[in-house]
């Protein structure tokens, strides 16, 4: 009889919970499917934005492996990078005079800065770098990537191969 109970109670306790989280669920994407032409509009441009500067990172030695646009509230741009080559600081600093009214290239290149000098203090004897993630949203964040280094070199293997 106790354990009929404590089976009911908690039966009932998970259906209550995954109610309120389709609840939430269902919130959340209403509040996406009304947001307006303007705010579509607006977040559209701020993309395009980030698309018309990712050449220019990549001159300044950071190649983006994947872009993921998040249509959520806030709405995001998760960017990853790998670094192929060192730019040295006179030409980053030429980087910023002539790029001075990018503001997104710039807010990128010193996350990405920050971050490559960031990573290079640390290591690890399992784990090897393989990105940086910068995420633009509210609030940004930067995030560094390991992967295991028995992966990586079968990446760089398979890599190789092909």
């Amino acid at each position: 009889m106790k354990e009929k109970n404590i089976l009911k109670k908690t039966t009932k306790t998970i259906t209550d919970s995954a109610d309120q989280v389709l609840e939430q669920l269902k919130n959340g994407f209403s509040k996406i499917a009304d947001l307006g032409t303007n705010t579509k509009n607006k977040f559209i441009d701020y993309i395009k934005e980030v698309f018309n500067v990712l050449p220019l990172l990549e001159k300044a030695g950071f190649r983006t492996n994947r872009l993921i646009v998040g249509v959520s509230i806030p709405p995001s741009v998760e960017i990853h990078f790998s670094r192929f080559k060192e730019i040295d600081s006179s030409e980053i600093d030429a980087f910023y005079k002539e790029y001075k009214d990018k503001k997104m290239f710039k807010l990128i290149l010193k996350s990405l800065l920050m971050s490559n000098d960031f990573q290079s203090k640390l290591s690890s004897e399992s784990l090897v770098f393989s990105e940086t993630c910068i995420e633009i949203s509210i609030p940004p964040k930067v995030s560094i990537k390991y992967l295991n280094k028995d992966i990586a070199n079968l990446i760089k293997l398979e890599a190789d191969f092909d």
